[in-house]
């Protein structure tokens, strides 16, 4: 029996469906095969599921690592799909990825073959899905993820809608994973890139601070100092920079404010000082640029260094044959002219003691002594001898202000004489024996000429230290020949005692005794001395003699 017309009617139209699905899935294989970017692959899959399928919403779900997450859904109410979670067998998504076949729900709400999660139940009924079908994104042996169409109210799915749907996620599978290698292979190039822009900058930045080093390297082959290396790095780097010394203090540059870069100069000696810098931009090439800066102003300050000690030997060697040789007045000035030194024109020397400040502080305030008055300094005999162009008056104003810059000041000993050699020896041997003095009267720190001391200058002038020495030998002889004998300590004992007003508990305290042992004491003084010692006249005596014995007795003086 024939078809009617009716059934041909049928046949025509369904073929013509198919051709037309065919010629949909054509089209779209190559557009998806233009399309390079995932996203841009995501949403076509998904407009195009939903125009084939004629279904109210399609969405996919992507493999990351072992959870499905839905990152495309077109024809939704709302955005509760998105971002939603399953894992494998979860939810007729994750049935999908479990079993790698397609899978369908006539009304999926009502529908218990899947279990769900809150978060998957609370969607589908936001969205009031009914008929669901998923068929796998696959590539060879490889699950990608997920592909669905689903309806708003319950649907048969029959089996053209499954080789359709399956059609189009063949097509999707390959697109995803071509896109995938194109976003990779964009990863890669933008990494390349990345890594070749940062190796053209180290490279530049490289180069930068060779061109410093060529910079600063022809400052100090030409003897610049601190100066050039600070306008260096200003030309060169565009930094501006502050050289400070290691105690803070300006030695070339513009004052920079507090909280800039610092870079410490080191010396094989210890810190030496810092460089600060002003910066726009605080990152690392300036730090290295800062660092080559300090490398050569480390340089520069050991040269000078080295100069100067060099200079301060010399100087040194000349004081030394100047004061304790016998080398005649001719060579010692032209030894002087050679050094920078008109011996005739000094008027005033200036020996300072370290006491009580140490050497280091006591070499600083001499040349800093010598600087303020256009003198001249030089270590002997461990003290810094100072010769000065300016009268003794004048020096003694100039030790005074610097004294009161810095609190503890060395001993200082003034002399003033005629300039010359024999001058300049005649004035520093006064000037010593004031120094001398002033450490020996406890009055260390202190400044002072011969005059300052009075009673004391004249009794220990050439001519008076021999009547002193007598008198001293017949008030307290046997005391002093009993300690030098016997290795014991009643001098002290007396003149402290004495000193004290005779008052036995300070006295006690002051020797950190015993009264019992300064009983005994006091009792073997009065077996040397004899009863009337303790007399206010003779006790004067004492106290006089005591005194002159310890001044006579101090080396320097």
């Amino acid at each position: 029996m024939g078809a009617t017309g009716e059934e041909t009617a049928y046949d025509v139209a369904d073929l013509r469906r198919r051709a037309d699905e065919l010629a949909v899935l054509n089209d779209l294989a190559r557009r998806l095969a233009a399309l390079h970017d995932t996203r841009d692959v995501l949403d076509e899959v998904a407009r195009q599921a939903r125009r084939l399928l004629v279904v109210d919403v399609a969405y996919i779900m992507l493999l990351r690592t072992d959870v499905l997450r839905i990152e495309v859904v077109d024809g939704a109410m709302g955005s509760a799909m998105r971002g939603i979670e399953l894992r494998s067998g979860q939810g007729l998504g994750g049935q999908v990825l479990a079993t790698g076949r397609p899978m369908w729900s006539d009304s999926y709400l009502a529908d218990d073959r899947f279990p769900r999660t809150p978060g998957t139940e609370s969607a589908a009924q936001s969205e009031q899905l009914g008929g669901i079908l998923g068929v796998p994104l696959v590539v060879g042996e490889e699950i990608l993820g997920v592909l669905l169409a689903a309806d708003r109210r319950p649907r048969v799915f029959v089996d053209h809608d499954v080789e359709l749907l399956a059609g189009l996620a063949a097509h999707a599978a390959l697109a995803l994973r071509t896109a995938d290698l194109f976003d990779r292979e964009r990863t890669a190039a933008a990494d390349l890139r990345t890594a070749n822009a940062a190796l053209r900058e180290a490279n530049a930045g490289r180069q930068r601070a060779s061109d410093l080093r060529d910079v600063l390297n022809e400052v100090v082959i030409q003897g610049g100092g601190l100066p050039a290396v600070v306008a260096a790095l200003e030309r060169s780097a565009g930094i501006v920079v502050e050289v400070r010394d290691h105690e803070g203090r300006t030695l070339a540059g513009e004052r920079s404010p507090d909280g800039g870069p610092v870079v410490p100069v080191n010396l094989p000696s210890g810190h030496a000082g810092d460089l600060v810098a002003s910066l726009a931009t605080d990152d690392e090439e300036s730090h290295r640029l800062l660092r080559i800066g300090a490398t050569t102003v480390a340089v520069l300050l050991a040269s000078e260094r080295s100069v100067t000690e060099a200079e301060l030997r010399t100087r040194g060697e000349f004081v030394h044959a100047l004061l304790s040789s016998e080398a005649d007045e001719a060579s010692l000035l032209r030894r002087a002219r050679a050094i920078g030194i008109d011996l005739r024109s000094v008027a005033t020397v200036a020996v300072v003691d370290p006491e009580p400040v140490g050497s280091a502080a006591a070499t600083a305030f001499a040349a800093r002594l010598a600087a303020d008055v256009r003198g001249w300094s030089a270590a002997h005999a461990g003290q810094v001898v100072v010769l000065l162009p300016a009268g003794v008056d004048d020096v003694r104003d100039v030790v005074a202000r610097l004294s009161g810059a810095d609190g503890a000041t060395p001993t200082t000993g003034l002399a003033s004489g005629p300039g010359g050699p024999a001058g300049v020896r005649t004035a520093h041997e006064e000037a010593r024996q004031t120094a001398a003095l002033l450490l020996a009267l406890d009055r260390a720190g202190a400044c002072a000429v011969s005059d300052d001391l009075g009673l004391y200058r004249s009794l220990f002038s050439r001519s008076g230290r021999g009547e002193i020495a007598a008198f001293v030998r017949t008030t307290v002889g046997p005391l002093l020949d009993h300690d030098r004998e016997r290795q014991r300590d009643l001098t002290l004992t007396l003149e402290t005692y004495l000193e004290q007003a005779r008052h036995h508990a300070r006295t006690c305290e002051a020797l950190h005794i015993h009264a019992n042992t300064l009983y005994q004491r006091l009792d073997r003084v009065t077996a040397l001395l004899g009863p009337g010692w303790k007399d206010p006249g003779r006790a004067l005596e004492l106290q006089v003699a005591l005194r002159l014995h310890r001044l006579m007795d101090t080396p320097s003086t």
